[in-house]
């Protein structure tokens, strides 16, 4: 199962229990509701007929209680039964059964009670006054007055039972709660279908990059190096893919310069070989002389034709050292040191050459603390480079000084110099500048690319000022420095 439909319905079966739940607890809540209002309304019906109750026994008027009650249960199906006892005489209304609610009251008459004033008139002047409100009964008499109170016999207390139908009561609540149970399965439908919808969007949005980052990986399986996932984001799906475009990106470099390698290497190597074998073929078939200047001359050529492929064959294996590995071993290395140390090297070049190359003055000591081997590899790189442009005669220096601002050493020379244009493909890899149609500078273009990622790695950088017919100094510039010994 693809991780977007396990999202999918991982979404959707959260987003389905929320709404399933708030859907229950919503219906509870209104059936609750409904039973507490339905609760209410009984409380009222019973409290208005305890009240008429009281009032039919203050008229002595039993007959107006059992017309209200008769009246009651036409407008109240859920009446099922009512039952009146005054004395020993009981009064039903309908049948007493098993599943009814019961509601009993026993109403208390009020005793009569006579008030008797008896007074005495002074003269015949002398008037009294009586006035009744709802406030009581009021009396103004002058003169003295005698009151006497006399309660009668109470009247026989009414007892009632109502008995209200629980059935009844059940359908009247379902019959009001289902246009809200409607409205409710209405609204978590809804819910639902965009909860789901949701879901879906959101498996797609989370999962789409890494659909297209397996895409990739199974293109890239296939040998197909030219694709790219369009990764926009910056959380960890983002992330990885930008890693992936990268990785792709320095596989297909890689690719190409291995691919470049090769065809300069079949280039470089065929042309020597094909010269090793034409004189291989004629030294077999006895047309070269064993002896004197001419068998010279042919054992000289074939040795340079070993040394071109020799050489050849040292650039790309430098180059491949330095894209494969990651030398960060550090020691105190004396860049004097190394100098002198290139100028022994190539001292047998110079000479044959008549070049004369000149070491940095003596005295002149600095150190880095950096990869000894990086640091000879630009060295060689460079006084090599200088060497192949330099015609016969010329002359190349080499410097080095310190200051505040870091350690830097240069090569210079007196060949014929760099055009403008040609300055920004001077560390591109396999770049040569032909030295016009006449001469071939021998080499593969790797040399100074390799310096160039040497210096790089070491956190230097190679600056080139070069005028046309004037030379061309290459200065590698450091900023960390160690100028003393004590500094160690």
């Amino acid at each position: 199962m693809k991780i977007r439909t396990k999202l999918s319905l991982m979404t959707a079966s959260l987003i389905s229990s929320v709404v399933l739940a708030l859907s229950v607890t919503i219906h509870l809540a209104q059936r609750i509701a409904l039973e507490d209002q339905s609760q209410r309304r009984l409380v009222g019906l019973s409290d208005g007929v305890a009240r008429l109750a009281q009032e039919s026994i203050d008229n002595h008027d039993p007959l107006m209680l059992l017309s209200y009650l008769i009246t009651l249960r036409k407008d109240h199906p859920e009446l099922a039964f009512a039952s009146v006892t005054s004395g020993e005489r009981v009064s039903r209304l309908g049948s007493e059964r098993d599943n009814l609610l019961l509601w009993t009251a026993q109403v208390e008459a009020r005793r009569p009670v006579k008030y008797t004033v008896f007074t005495t008139n002074s003269g015949p002047s002398r008037q009294a006054g009586l006035s009744v409100s709802s406030a009581g009964a009021h009396l103004d008499i002058t003169g003295d007055a005698r009151v006497t109170v006399e309660e009668g016999a109470a009247p026989a207390p009414l007892g009632l039972v109502l008995g209200f139908d629980r059935e009844v009561l059940a359908a009247e609540i379902a019959a009001a709660l289902q246009p809200l149970t409607r409205r409710t399965v209405g609204i978590a439908v809804f819910f639902l279908l965009l909860g789901w919808t949701a879901a879906l969007s959101f498996a797609k949005l989370l999962t789409g990059p890494l659909a297209a980052l397996t895409t990739a990986v199974a293109s890239v399986k296939e040998g197909n190096l030219d694709v790219n996932v369009p990764m926009a984001g910056r959380d960890e799906v983002g992330q990885l893919g930008q890693r992936f475009n990268e990785m792709i990106h320095r596989l297909g470099e890689n690719a190409q310069f291995r691919e470049d390698l090769l065809h300069t290497l079949t280039h470089e190597l065929n042309t020597p070989l094909a010269g090793l074998k034409g004189y291989l073929e004629l030294w077999q078939d006895r047309k070269i002389p064993t002896e004197g200047p001419e068998r010279d001359e042919v054992l000289q050529t074939m040795s340079t034709a070993v040394q071109r492929m020799e050489h050849s064959l040292g650039d790309a294996l430098g180059l491949f050292r330095a894209a494969a590995t990651s030398e960060t071993s550090k020691s105190v290395v004396w860049i004097d040191d190394l100098l002198t140390e290139a100028c022994v090297l190539f001292a047998p070049v110079a000479h044959a050459k008549k070049i004369t190359l000149t070491p940095p003055p003596e005295g002149m000591t600095k150190c880095l603390f950096a990869n000894d081997e990086l640091l000879r590899r630009i060295i060689i790189n460079l006084v090599s480079n200088a060497l192949k442009y330099t015609p016969d005669g010329g002359r190349i220096q080499l410097g080095l000084e310190s200051d505040e601002r870091g350690t830097r050493f240069w090569v210079s020379d007196t060949g014929r110099g760099i055009k403008p244009e040609d300055l920004t493909l001077l560390f591109t890899k396999f770049y040569r500048e032909e030295q016009g149609t006449r001469r071939r500078i021998p080499g593969t273009g790797l040399g100074l690319s390799i310096a160039h990622k040497a210096a790089k790695e070491l956190g230097g950088k190679i600056l080139v000022s070069s005028q046309p017919g004037h030379g061309t100094i290459f200065t590698v510039d450091f900023p960390m420095t160690l100028t003393k010994p004590e500094d160690i």
